[in-house]
Formats: C-alpha cells, structure tokens, sequence
C-alpha cells in the first residue's frame, strides 16, 4: 500500500477524475444547451471546468427553485465583457431546466446535484487561485459569479490553513514522517503475520458503494482510513490482553504505534478531509457497509426509472405565480400537464392528502389547494424559508405533516399530508430517493372557474438531516424485507407496469395500507399547541 499513499499519486489521481469529469459535463451542456456553452467565457481557466460548473449550479439552481429571472441574470454576469449585451436568457434557462428534467447522467440526478454544483465551484476556485491568487478569486467570484461574502465565506472558498496539494500521505507513509522507522516497520509485521488480518482489512474497506470505488484517489483515502483503523484496533486489542506481560520495549512499540495510527485518523478527519470539496465528502459518505447497501438499492431504481434518454413525466418551469406581475391580459393560460390534472382530480377529494412521486429523478410532492384562506396561505407557504414538518415518531418518517411554523398566521390555514406506503417497494425507492435528494418539489395545484387545473407555484421543502438519515433508514429495512437483503431482486419487484408507469398512489390506496383517507382522522398522533403536530420527534 505504500507506494499508492504517495503525494504525486494521489493528486495525479484527483486531478484526472476531475478533469474526465468536466469533460463529460461539459459535453452535455453542449449536447443539451449549444447557446449556453457558446456563452461559457474564456477569461476564467479552464471552458471545461467553467461549462461543467455552470451545468451544475443550474441543475442544483432548478432542484432548490431559485428563480428563473436571477438564474439568467447570474448567466449574462458570469460572461463578464465577453458576452452579448444585456442578453435574454431566461428561455435558454428554461430549455436547460426542461431538458435537466429527463435523464441525462447519474451525477446530474437529484441526490447528486448540490455536491456537484458546489464541489465543481470549489474546485474551480482553488484551480484559478493556483494561477490568479485567492484575492483575484474573490473579486471574481463576487463580480462574476454572483456570490457575496457570506457566501463565499459558507463555501470555505479561500486558502486552506495547510497546504492544498502536497501534503497527503497513507498511513505507513505517515508513520515514516511522524513516528519513526522502527514503528512503522513493526506495523508492517503486525499486518503480514496477523493471519487473515490483511484480508480482513481488504473484505473492510471493500464494504463501500460502488460509486466510492469508481473514484481512485478518494477509494484510496477509504483504504488508507480502513487500514489504519483495523492495525490501530489490532493494537489497542493487544495491550488490553497483554499489557501486563508483553516485554516492556513491545509495551512501548505498541504504545507509539497505536498513538501514531490515533494521529493519522485525526489528521485524516479533522484536517486533510475538511479541504476536499463537497463532491469528494458526498462520495467519502458512502464508505460504510449501510449507505452502500442504499446505495445499490438506489442504483437498482435509477437503472429502470431514470435511465439516461429516458423521457421523464412532463413539469411546468413557470407558475401562477411567476405571472402575477403581468397584467391577466397578458398572462399566459398555460394548464398543468395531463399527468398533474389527473392527480389534481384524484386528490381534491383527498382532504390534506398530498400526492407523492419521483419525477425523472426529482422528488415530487403535489397538493390540492382549496379556494380561500388554504390558497392564499399556499402563496405564502416557505415565506420566509421556515417549515415545519411534524411526524410520529423516528420510526415513521414516510408519513409526514408538513406546513407552517406553529407561531405563522397561516399555521392553522394550511396542512399537508405526504405518505409513502411502507408495503411499496416503488415507494421505499422514492423515500429512498427523497433522503438522499434532501428537498421535495412542493406543487400547488389549484381548480379554476372552468375546473382546469392550474399550478398556483412551486416551492422546493428542504428535509431535514436527522430525518433524511431516518427516511433512509426506514427504506432499506423494508427494502431489505421485501427483498431479503438483495438488491438485485429489487428489480422485480419494481418493474413498469405494462403502460410503463408505476401503479399511481391514490386516497384509496392509502386508507388500504392504514393511512386514513380522510386526513382530518389523525387516531394516534399527539397534537401540540392545536395543530396537527406531534409533540414528540417534530423536526425544523
């Protein structure tokens, strides 16, 4: 393992992922976008870097429902002095979305979107500070890339207390450097004459998704941890059965070696992980034997409903909403699709029921609003970025109530119910797909004079951390169930059905698998304050 925990090694290795990696995104916006690549500028380092970023930041843009007109606006800024004057890109936005919405490349899906657009950003940003200096990248990345202090503050985008590159090294390297020859060479007879010690590291570091194994140099940091966590373990173990017998020069070679391999892991964690990127920490997340086990469950869904060319479910880009500032004769009648009208027509007999779903591979929600105080107060729904979200317990994070802070006006004007049957693999799939996303797509359908359904606005509801890891949870153990562990047989059971759509969720369906129709019924729910809330495992 030594000569693969070098310095030039692994940055050789970080440098080509990343770069193979902004070839292919930037292959795509040309692909799907032919104005917004041309518009890509040629004064900040890498094009490919640059429209692979740009790529990003608008997929991440569309899932968090930034607005259209301010997306465009950050697109005409990023173009600096080479760019048309004062251009009209909101369609061209709004065909990127459009296209975003189908399937084009596994890192483009929703749970990969926001590592992506942030990693790329930071990566650019210590790429141009290696050629430009980190004073440069700052002014750029207010002027051109629309950030301000605060946000690039949030982002970490500045000099790292140690050195970016040449500072890695794996855990024998580290030994070499720190603690002298003598411990390093006695781990190495630790590791050669523990029988089936080396294979049990290997079989350790190997419990990992595949999507951490695909990237060599952050495979690597996973084994060099592995390795260092089993040897510093064998140790520990040793002095504990032996401390009091073993010759004093062995007492103390294992001492320094298990402080030494203790070193390694804090540096590793606390100081050379932290300067990776967002993209590098979201793959490093999958190492351990649970997350890639949701992880293959998850690949399994991706294969057969969000396929690369696959067509996706038609969705609106504007809303009622984004037309309000027109004048009605000049606001387009655009109804929903087909798709949304039928669920509109289903679920406005549904109380608070909500509708849930994967879209591409968004996470959907879509809601019926009443005429009258539930509309109104849907318009204000996320007003000042607050929602509440109420559940049963840990153990029930697929049946959710979701609406506003108990101290809004409109606390007691809106309530929303949004669940995902436990007996459904498709739907453990989709919960599945909605913790690792993190936000929901949150529709607002609403009925108008002639009984078509229009889309009042969208916003997009952030799930918290605790209860995305709860969500994920609760659907690989029904995922484990229905499949006995194996991932491969999920496929049968969440194959198309033969008009190729999954079975559509309906308020019938939900009384059936113990979800009350009527969500005015809330039998075992602990209410607080009034609300629909429990009192118990309310998350913010």
């Amino acid at each position: 393992m030594t000569p693969h925990g070098t310095t030039s090694t692994f940055y050789a290795l970080r440098h080509d992922w990343f770069d193979d990696l902004a070839a292919h995104l930037s292959g795509i916006l040309r692909r799907i976008s032919p104005t917004i690549h041309a518009a890509v500028p040629h004064d900040l380092g890498s094009h490919e870097l640059l429209a692979a970023t740009v790529l990003a930041r608008a997929a991440q843009a569309d899932m968090e429902r930034r607005e259209i007109a301010f997306v465009a606006g950050d697109l005409v800024r990023l173009a600096g002095p080479q760019g048309v004057q004062a251009p009209e890109r909101v369609s061209e936005v709004e065909e990127l979305w459009t296209a975003l919405r189908h399937p084009t490349s596994p890192l483009l899906h929703s749970w990969w979107r926001e590592p992506l657009g942030e990693g790329l950003l930071a990566h650019w940003a210590r790429m141009r500070a290696e050629a430009v200096g980190w004073p440069q990248v700052h002014s750029e990345l207010r002027e051109r890339w629309s950030l301000d202090s605060d946000g690039i503050w949030r982002r970490g985008l500045g000099p790292a207390d140690g050195s970016d590159d040449g500072d890695w090294c794996g855990y024998f390297a580290y030994l070499d450097a720190h603690s002298g020859s003598r411990e390093a060479a006695f781990a190495r007879v630790i590791l050669e004459r523990t029988p089936g010690l080396a294979e049990e590291i290997d079989a350790y570091a190997s419990e990992c998704a595949d999507e951490l194994t695909y990237v060599p140099h952050l495979a690597l940091i996973h084994r060099e941890r592995a390795l260092a966590e089993a040897l510093t373990i064998v140790i520990e173990g040793n002095l504990e059965a032996g401390g009091e017998v073993l010759p004093a020069d062995l007492v103390a070679s294992s001492r320094s070696l298990r402080d030494a391999g203790r070193a390694y892991l804090r540096w590793l964690d606390d100081e050379f992980v932290p300067r990776l990127t967002p993209l590098e920490h979201a793959h490093l997340d999958l190492g351990t034997e649970e997350a890639a086990r949701a992880e293959a469950y998850l690949r399994q869904y991706a294969e057969i409903w969000c396929a690369p060319g696959d067509p996706a479910l038609p969705t609106p880009v504007f809303t009622e909403e984004d037309y309000a500032p027109l004048k009605p004769a000049e606001r387009p009648r655009a109804l929903v699709p087909e798709w949304m009208a039928m669920v509109g027509q289903v679920f406005s007999e549904a109380g608070q029921l909500g509708w849930t779903g994967v879209v591409g591979s968004q996470p959907w929600w879509l809601y019926v609003a009443e005429a009258g105080m539930e509309s109104a107060a849907a318009l204000r729904f996320k007003h000042d970025g607050q929602v509440r979200i109420g559940h049963r317990t840990l153990d029930d994070p697929n049946d959710m109530l979701v609406g506003f802070p108990k101290h809004d006006p409109d606390a007691q004007s809106l309530h929303m119910r949004f669940r995902y049957d436990e007996d459904d693999a498709h739907e453990m799939c989709e919960l599945l797909v909605l913790s690792r996303a993190g936000r929901a797509q949150l529709g607002f359908l609403i009925q108008d004079a002639s009984g078509a359904y229009r889309m009042l606005r969208m916003v997009s509801v952030p799930i918290p951390p605790a209860l995305r890891t709860a969500m994920r949870d609760k659907a690989v153990r029904r995922l484990d169930a229905m499949t006995g562990g194996e991932p491969g047989a999920l496929g049968a059971l969440i194959a198309p059905e033969p008009d190729g759509t999954p079975p559509s969720p309906s308020p019938t369906d939900n009384a059936a698998a113990g979800a009350p129709a009527d969500a005015d019924s809330h039998d075992g729910w602990e209410f607080a304050d009034g609300t629909l809330f429990p009192r118990e495992d309310t998350l913010f």
